[in-house]
């Protein structure tokens, strides 16, 4: 299992809710603890942004 936390890593695994939000598709979890924020990595069905490609400058 791979997660992409979202905000404050918890510490230890308190617990986890589901929200009613989602990343990229995937739903975001919640633990009551910490208020950690996470998404898990295999549940995402919007592929992620691609970075824009900066001009190279060269020339020909």
């Amino acid at each position: 299992m791979m997660r992409q936390l979202i905000t404050n890593p918890c510490q230890d695994a308190c617990g986890e809710i589901t929200t009613d939000r989602s990343v990229e598709g995937a739903p975001v979890y919640r633990c009551p603890g910490c208020d950690s924020e996470w998404i898990e990595l295999n549940e995402r069905t919007k592929p992620a942004p691609r970075p824009e490609r900066e001009a190279s400058g060269r020339r020909g």
